[in-house]
């Protein structure tokens, strides 16, 4: 039997986002650089587009984070991407990175404004605003810089609601921001992956049909981890399908043999979502 695919829309532009970037527009004359935080697991679609006309002309910075999640071979790769465009990219994992070596990173994309205002004789604070979609890691990033839980951080998107300033060093500070996602969404596979990392209010979706668009992202870019983790020797075409497989070889079954899809969804999303399922990047450079 199967489940016709239906089109899995996401859209999810709270009234905070529109104050909060309003905020955030009336900060831009103090701030010097740009540090924009990404999922390493999908650096292209979890950058916001609005971020370009909204920074223009500012110092710009990449870091990839929840890089311990991501496949390491395709975050090389994306940074290397990132420099051929003249950004200076960063892989990190706010779980256990190095916080000093990530530090002297940032200073270093500063290390121009720092100079430039050396020759003007002025030894001014570096001002840099960190900013990208819900539940990247912004806060938790800042806070393992600053080497204490000073910022609000959860496993959620709307966590930070307003702007926050944090000093690193006697030149050097931070302003943490709320997660801005753009008003409309067009691409359906866009969606699909910042609903999939945790970047939209759950509640919003349709948890069986993102399941359903898992397994067929994960069919796509790394179907030998979806064999592997559920003993599945030919994953079916139709997710659907898959996802019935998952729930026999997992045991999750009702009276009559009956697949337990609800269980099978919530566990299949939780284990990706915990990276359980092995290392994961949904896009690479040229594809997307």
């Amino acid at each position: 039997m199967n489940k016709k695919q239906k089109q899995l829309t996401v859209q999810w532009y709270p009234g905070h986002m529109t104050k909060a970037k309003r905020a955030l527009q009336e900060q831009l004359k103090m701030i010097d650089m740009v540090i924009e935080v990404v999922d390493a697991r999908a650096p292209k679609s979890t950058r916001n587009p609005d971020f370009d006309r909204l920074f223009a002309g500012k110092a710009r910075m990449l870091i990839l984070n929840k890089a311990d999640l991501a496949d390491p071979a395709a975050t090389k790769r994306w940074v290397a991407h990132f420099a051929a465009q003249g950004i200076y990219a960063v892989a990190y994992s706010a779980i256990g990175g190095n916080a000093r070596a990530l530090q002297k990173q940032i200073e270093q994309a500063a290390a121009e404004i720092y100079e430039k205002y050396k020759k003007k004789g002025v030894n001014k604070t570096v001002r840099t605003c960190v900013c990208g979609i819900p539940n990247v890691g912004k806060s938790a990033i800042l806070n393992r810089l600053i080497g204490e839980k000073r910022l609000k951080e959860g496993n959620k998107p709307g966590v930070t609601r307003g702007l926050t300033w944090v000093r690193l060093s006697p030149y050097l500070e931070c302003m943490d921001s709320p997660g801005l996602l753009w008003p409309k969404i067009h691409d359906e596979r866009t969606g699909a992956v910042i609903a999939l990392i945790g970047s939209v209010r759950q509640e919003i979706l349709d948890e069986e049909e993102l399941a359903y668009y898992l397994i067929r992202l994960l069919s796509e870019v790394c179907p030998d981890l979806l064999r592997d983790r559920y003993g599945i020797e030919e994953i079916p075409e139709d997710a659907y399908e898959a996802l019935q497989e998952i729930c026999r070889k997992r045991g999750f079954l009702m009276r009559g043999g009956v697949a337990d899809v609800e269980r099978g969804c919530k566990t299949l999303l939780e284990e990706f979502r915990n990276g359980k399922l092995g290392t994961i990047t949904f896009e690479l450079p040229g594809e997307v």
